[in-house]
């Protein structure tokens, strides 16, 4: 959609993974699986509900740097925290983007039940709060959020990248 926060957030992910030709950041099922398509290229990845974060833990675990896992906020509080969970657990080095529109834009705009508690609860699972950061993806925050994005994928340890801003169907129908 025109003026869709996941738009700017692909553009970003793309300048920051640049320093690592072949990179496959995985994803699951949502509106932002769009980004596996043109323009952006940014996602290489779409089984179901969750499998974004566990996919990456199991890419991390094999040795692959970085391992990047993307997926929405609502689709994270249905099905990805338990593969979190066990990535706090076991400390692996890998970067779970969190694109939270602050809705389940897919079933038509229900609240999601992350709305406000996405850094609580991904500390609350063991995330070192350092490495908890949250982004607006706007145009004109591109070049901070490259390099915030590109601190944490170089980071060898687990960081959690929540990029917030709220979608834009949504608001237009508020």
């Amino acid at each position: 959609c025109r003026g869709c926060p996941h738009a700017d957030t692909y553009k970003f992910l793309n300048e920051a993974l640049r320093a690592y030709p072949g990179s496959r950041p995985l994803s699951d099922i949502g509106c932002y699986t769009l980004g596996a398509l043109p323009p952006y290229d940014a996602i290489h990845s779409c089984v179901d509900m969750g499998a974004s974060i566990t996919m990456a833990k199991g890419a991390a675990d094999a040795g692959v740097r970085p391992a990047v896992a993307v997926i929405g906020d609502s689709t994270f509080t249905h099905s990805g925290i338990t593969g979190l969970l066990d990535a706090a657990y076991e400390r692996t080095p890998m970067t779970v983007l969190v694109l939270d529109n602050d809705t389940v834009g897919m079933t038509g705009g229900q609240e999601s039940l992350s709305s406000g508690r996405l850094e609580g609860i991904a500390a609350g699972l063991g995330v070192d709060p350092a490495h908890i950061r949250v982004l607006t993806p706007l145009p004109k925050n591109h070049d901070e959020n490259v390099k915030a994005l590109a601190e944490e994928l170089a980071y060898e340890g687990l960081s959690v990248v929540i990029c917030r801003r709220a979608c834009i169907q949504i608001r237009k129908r508020q």
